[in-house]
């Protein structure tokens, strides 16, 4: 199993405070990472493919040996996202719901915050979501609080996770996503 790939991405923050990540421009490789439950034993699998204007993620979730997810992390990189009241994403997916993770936490059993999207059926959508309608999770499980201010200064990480503990085939197709 991979579990480092270079991605190309583009941060760029402009005098209209944005925070983008362009997964179409080519300015500056950024290892991300692969993690699927292999970690404790399950059989899922998944790959990340950049293309010009686009990085699809992709696999199959396996429930066997107590697996379930397949995720995709950005490289360890402190963000004050404090700033903004929105997160954009352009995407299009099939086969399973998603979430975009923001994470304050290297260790996985830390909380962190997650926004859960639905299938589009391969058609591209852009969807705007108030960061505030992040909820806090610990493992799978969410704790009924959202993210804070605080929490917005913290991130460290951002991710791509697929987790509903469904079996099949999944893809995500992400143009860009970007906080406002």
């Amino acid at each position: 199993m991979k579990t480092l790939l270079f991605i190309t991405i583009f941060f760029m923050i402009t005098p209209s405070e944005v925070l983008m990540l362009d997964f179409g421009q080519t300015f500056e490789n950024k290892p991300w990472a692969i993690v699927n439950d292999g970690v404790m034993g399950g059989k899922s699998q998944s790959q990340v493919i950049e293309h010009k204007n686009s990085l699809v993620f992709s696999g199959e979730i396996s429930l066997k040996n107590n697996g379930g997810f397949a995720s995709l992390q950005s490289p360890k990189e402190n963000q004050d996202l404090s700033q903004f009241t929105h997160v954009a994403i352009k995407y299009r997916s099939s086969g399973q719901d998603f979430a975009l993770r923001l994470l304050k936490y290297q260790a996985f059993y830390r909380p962190h915050f997650k926004h859960y999207f639905k299938p589009t059926d391969g058609e591209w959508q852009l969807v705007s979501i108030p960061l505030s309608d992040f909820e806090e999770y610990v493992l799978s499980s969410p704790t009924g609080a959202t993210i804070s201010k605080t929490d917005l200064q913290e991130i460290i990480r951002l991710g791509i996770i697929v987790s509903n503990k469904k079996e099949g085939p999944f893809s995500i197709e992400i143009d860009y996503i970007k906080f406002v």
